[in-house]
């Protein structure tokens, strides 16, 4: 099953941008954004093993193993210029991603979101090894889901192996050393009640940006991508710099 489960649907767009989810999600988290975007963005929402349209394959657990599957998967449809947003988990698989691709297929922007930099130590507790009960509660403490699903033991006994081996994909991400700079402008997004990214932290991510860095504090906590409105915030500093990033692709390809 391929890991971008929904149609190209838009007319001869510039750009492709591949979403990663955060963990426990799948590329649903990301239905809505292509309609959001602008019809020279194509939004590509990326499925992980395990869950949605690839439920029958196996949850993974090694951040390397899985960023060079995604990356071998996602090499093989890049047709035209492309970039990156991931949020929390999303944002360092996909800052590994990017950097397995970009020496045949140059991106034009990196977008990490609600996660601290490749850098610095994760300031999240250790969950991977929690009993189901304590994961639960976990996941409630960071407004992750509705009570109502929470307190749904069948759909709980579902989810709850996705959520733990992200979690193990997550803490394991966090010991590897850092690959090196991108070679293309950063925009970092994070939230002001974040209990897991604290906005200091966020300016570390300038470490591992190319020539171009900046960041973007909106309302919310650790899912206020779920909110319309900060969506469209993040909507808007994601074109500006996409546009500015592809006329600059263009004029160096026609200054040759």
């Amino acid at each position: 099953m391929t890991c971008l489960p929904f149609p190209d649907v838009k007319t001869n767009p510039e750009i492709d941008l591949f979403c990663l989810p955060y963990a426990g999600g799948s590329s649903a988290v990301f239905s809505k954004w292509d309609a959001m975007f602008p019809d020279w963005i194509s939004v590509r929402p990326v499925e992980l093993p395990g869950r949605g349209s690839r439920l029958n394959s196996s949850l993974m657990t090694c951040p390397t193993e899985l960023s060079i599957q995604l990356a071998d998967e996602l090499a093989e449809r890049i047709e035209r210029p492309w970039a990156i947003f991931g949020h929390s988990l999303g944002a360092a698989l996909g800052y590994r991603i990017a950097h397995i691709i970009e020496s045949e297929h140059p991106l034009l922007g990196f977008f990490p979101s609600g996660r601290h930099a490749p850098t610095c130590p994760d300031p999240a507790p250790l969950r991977a090894h929690l009993s189901d009960e304590a994961l639960i509660e976990e996941v409630r403490s960071l407004n992750g889901a509705p009570p109502e699903l929470l307190e749904n033991r069948e759909f709980m006994n579902m989810v709850l192996p996705i959520i733990r081996a992200d979690f193990e994909l997550s803490e394991r991400g966090s010991l590897l050393p850092p690959l090196g700079s991108m070679k293309c402008g950063m925009q970092v997004f994070g939230s002001t009640d974040d209990p897991e990214v604290p906005i200091a932290s966020l300016k570390n991510w300038k470490d591992v940006a190319g020539a171009d860095f900046s960041q973007k504090i909106l309302p919310g906590d650790h899912f206020f991508l779920h909110h319309e409105s900060q969506c469209l915030s993040m909507r808007d500093f994601i074109c500006d710099l996409l546009s500015k990033a592809l006329a600059e692709s263009k004029s160096t390809v026609s200054a040759i």
